[in-house]
């Protein structure tokens, strides 16, 4: 145990020391600044990311997985897949021939990501549903010399969402 002096003793001896090394880090000073606002600079992205998520509900949670699959079941129900288009078409001719169909919000004609080549295939999303009616008409009609055929755009859903019960491997 320690007297009361030497209590005091030793604090001036860490109080002197803290002093000698605040001198010693006055060389440091500009590091430790960089280091400093580096830190503040990434809280402040950090901070403006989170923000950005919230407002484009980048959450993984079940409603907005739900109101996703709700989007994409509404899109496609506008939507058409448009099967045997020639290769060498382009968008525009596709939207010559369902121009009077409806209003139309895109055309897509997938291509292959290596060669650039067209699949042989198109979407089509209209602005309302009663175009699909309409467009569905247009089965077997002449694109480039080759019947079209047209016919509602599935949505598509992943196997394991069919069968969830479905288990993997030998059951043991």
């Amino acid at each position: 145990t320690m007297s009361g002096e030497e209590e005091l003793a030793a604090t001036e001896e860490v109080e002197g020391g803290e002093e000698g090394e605040e001198g010693a880090d006055g060389e440091e000073d500009p590091e430790l600044l960089a280091m400093q606002k580096e830190l503040e600079k990434a809280e402040r992205q950090k901070a403006e990311l989170d923000k950005l998520n919230k407002m484009q509900g980048g959450g993984a949670g079940g409603k907005d997985a739900g109101a996703a699959a709700a989007e994409s079941a509404e899109r496609d129900a506008k939507s058409i897949f448009i099967g045997n288009v020639d290769f060498a078409a382009s968008v525009e001719e596709v939207q010559e021939i369902f121009a009077d169909c409806g209003e139309i919000n895109a055309i897509t004609i997938p291509v292959d990501k290596f060669t650039g080549q067209a699949k042989g295939f198109a979407y089509l999303e209209f602005a309302d549903k009663s175009s699909v009616l309409a467009a569905l008409e247009k089965n077997n009609v002449l694109l480039r010399d080759r019947p079209i055929k047209v016919i509602n755009k599935r949505t598509n859903v992943p196997a394991w969402q069919l069968h969830p019960s479905r288990g993997r491997g030998r059951g043991r």
